[in-house]
């Protein structure tokens, strides 16, 4: 009996020591199929991810790709729309449509085209050369009170076109007119407190003239003033230009040359 007994004893303790051989090896076995989940899902949350930020980045690129586009556009449709000033007014009168046309064929430059900004009162109207009266025998100013624009003409060839900004209240005098012999370098009007430099009368001898943006009593260009050029009228009869365009009358175009305000 003891024998029998000390014989099962030793059994149940092998067998003890193989359940827990089987139980380990179990174990290795089955711990690569534990895992496995673990990195299929891991894979799985780094696919989707990724696929989440091409999209969510992607959009985002072609609008600003479409956004710079837009501006680059609208930048070279500003720079080209502010080479030259043109008549501020919507309308054009007919003889400044002939004009165009005439200009058009004489392959003269295109006048300044309007933009809603000051002009630079400082320099001429154009980039061209001002016209040789004694090579233009029909030499001619006409005042546009609608274009707020002097255009120097030779018969229906348009040679120059210049700023202008002319009377308040339809006070410039329309007609036919000449270039009279009052000219000057400056004068100064108290009675409206300001003045003017390089002055040249066209009708009642010294009362209305072509003349520069106005000056203050100090001889300084008065900005305010000068601002209004080329796009609304602002004096009180008078045509005034840029100061170069004013000194060119008065130096260079003769007395008696016609003068047209309409």
């Amino acid at each position: 009996m003891a024998t029998k007994g000390k014989d099962m004893a030793v059994w149940g303790l092998d067998s003890t020591r193989l359940k827990r051989r089987v139980l380990a090896m179990l174990r290795w076995l089955l711990d690569p199929v534990r895992r496995t989940p673990v990195v299929v899902t891991s894979a799985l949350l780094t696919l989707l991810l990724t696929v989440l930020v091409v999209n969510l980045f992607q959009p985002v690129d072609a609008a600003h790709a479409e956004r710079t586009t837009a501006a680059g556009a609208s930048s070279t449709s500003t720079v080209s729309v502010r080479q030259f000033p043109k008549a501020h007014h919507p309308g054009k009168s007919a003889s400044s449509s002939s004009a165009t046309k005439q200009q058009t064929k004489a392959k003269k430059p295109d006048p300044a085209v309007a933009s809603s900004h000051p002009v630079n009162w400082l320099k001429p109207s154009q980039q061209v050369g001002y016209p040789d009266p004694a090579a233009h025998p029909d030499l001619s100013l006409e005042v546009s009170l609608q274009d707020q624009r002097v255009y120097v003409r030779d018969g229906s060839q348009l040679l120059y076109t210049m700023y202008a900004s002319t009377g308040m209240d339809d006070s410039t005098p329309r007609g036919s007119f000449r270039i009279q012999s009052e000219r000057g370098d400056h004068f100064y009007n108290p009675s409206e407190g300001m003045g003017a430099r390089y002055y040249t009368s066209f009708l009642n001898h010294g009362v209305f003239l072509f003349h520069s943006v106005p000056t203050d009593s100090k001889g300084g260009y008065i900005k305010e003033e000068a601002d209004m050029l080329g796009i609304r009228p602002g004096s009180h009869g008078c045509i005034r230009l840029t100061v170069p365009d004013a000194r060119w009358i008065m130096q260079s175009v003769p007395t008696g040359t016609p003068v047209l305000v309409k």
